[in-house]
């Protein structure tokens, strides 16, 4: 009986010690708000790791450009939007491991002792080992669900990765839109300080009134109060392009950045196609299109488990001296409900993501036509200022030309060149709504516009 009860003994011992041979173990990894502070306020855009990735992910050796394309990689290495993101579909590829497993065996071991019998031994002891012959189409079902889900939420990855472009793009906009504007303003100065001057020479010889220097005075501080809010604009442009970026101001300083995907930016051309593709291929269609899937497949997963699934324990007992040999069935009987509830859950739920996929569609589409006809508006708008800009241009010339022969005076000519920089300043805006316009559409359509290209 003792050697009996040895063997019991080892077999379970063989059982639980071999399978937990091979289990992960836990390592601790915990968080450091200091460490990651100083991490954060250290970024720049000289980091080793960073110029490495940038070599790796443009394909070329040498120092980088740094223009849109190569900043919106920096904001998917620096911002915690691109990790979080991934780290979520690491955790969803997880789950197309558990879905794969096949389910561990139950190993059920209770020793009963007899006193009433002690020949030939009191003694009831062995193993029971139970394995869950699941349903069939349930292990399928569950990871094509896993699968689905998986790639929901790789197709958020392309999503935040054009979303980052569309913040630094927006960040770049503003820098050049502020840029710009600061030379206006600095020229638009530089006329009502030489107009002022003039003003108040003639006021001194008594050739304008009092009320004319005043309003030539009110001109000139209302041009340097436009200069110091450029100024301010451009500061705080550089200040969101580094926040857009996940960098800190600091790491923008002496750093040259390459607009010419801004001033010249490509034309759209033929949106047709461009249309349809993105109507069926966005990653945002994708992602619901994906959704649906794994809708269904949880449909499957409900129809399948309306069938029971067995457990199947062979097992040994040495009872009382005896041996024997046992093979349990268990299932479940489907008698008061043939899992119904569930079932009309899940083609409930499918109906869902079939509406939402549609939502997404419809939402995509209504984007992609504001973003259309807001472009071909500021299109528009800005061949006009063009116009106004070149007229003005016209104007300025014959001033410049009648000034040196001696037909006009000093205030003509200073009011043309205030009437061009006005004109240049109108220009400016519309370039920047056609820009933002363009952007947009970028944006609605997932293709880049606004790279260097020929204007």
């Amino acid at each position: 009986m003792k050697e009996i009860a040895r063997r019991a003994a080892r077999v379970l011992a063989v059982l639980i010690v071999v399978p937990l041979s091979g289990c992960a173990t836990y390592r601790s990894h915990p968080l450091h708000p200091e460490a990651s502070a100083r991490s954060l306020a250290a970024r720049s855009l000289t980091a080793p790791r960073l110029l490495h990735f940038l070599a790796i992910e443009e394909h070329r050796a040498g120092p980088p450009h740094w223009n849109l394309e190569t900043l919106t990689l920096v904001a998917t290495y620096d911002r915690p939007d691109m990790p979080l993101v991934t780290a979520q579909w690491r955790e969803a590829k997880a789950g197309e491991i558990t879905a794969a497993e096949l389910p561990n065996p139950t190993l059920s071991f209770q020793p009963t002792y007899d006193t009433t019998t002690a020949i030939p031994s009191p003694w009831k002891v062995g193993p029971v080992v139970s394995f869950l012959i699941r349903a069939f189409g349930v292990r399928s079902a569950l990871i094509t669900r896993a699968r689905a889900q998986a790639e929901a939420v790789r197709q958020t990855i392309a999503v935040t990765a054009w979303q980052l472009r569309g913040r630094v793009r927006a960040a770049l906009l503003a820098l050049w839109s502020a840029q710009r504007s600061a030379k206006l303003s600095t020229q638009a100065v530089a006329v009502a300080n030489r107009y002022q001057g003039a003003v108040a020479q003639r006021y001194r010889a008594g050739m304008v009134s009092a009320a004319d220097l005043t309003t030539a005075s009110l001109a000139q501080e209302q041009a340097l109060l436009k200069f110091a809010a450029s100024e301010r604009t451009l500061q705080l442009t550089r200040t969101a392009l580094a926040t857009a970026l996940g960098l800190p101001v600091a790491a923008l300083h002496h750093v040259t950045l390459d607009l010419a995907g801004i001033s010249h930016p490509q034309p759209p051309g033929t949106l047709g196609p461009l249309v349809h593709a993105a109507l069926i291929k966005r990653p945002d269609v994708l992602a619901a299109l994906a959704r649906y899937r794994a809708s269904e497949a949880n449909l499957r997963l409900a129809i399948a488990r309306q069938y029971p699934s067995i457990d199947i324990g062979p097992g040994y007992h040495y009872d009382h001296g005896d041996n024997k040999f046992l093979l349990a069935v268990s299932l479940p009987l489907p008698i008061l409900n043939q899992n119904q509830g569930p079932i009309a859950q899940a083609r409930a739920a499918r109906r869902v993501a079939a509406a939402e996929f549609s939502a997404v569609q419809a939402r995509v589409l209504a984007q992609i036509e504001q973003a259309q006809t807001d472009w071909k508006a500021s299109d528009a708008e800005l061949a006009s200022a063009r116009q106004v800009r070149s007229s003005a241009a016209k104007v300025l010339a014959r001033r410049r030309t009648e000034f040196a022969a001696g037909a006009i005076g000093w205030l003509r000519l200073l009011g043309a060149e205030e009437a061009f920089v006005e004109a240049e300043q109108g220009a400016l805006a519309a370039s920047v709504q056609e820009r933002a316009a363009l952007g947009g559409l970028e944006a609605a359509l997932y293709h880049p516009f606004l790279i260097a290209g020929r204007r």
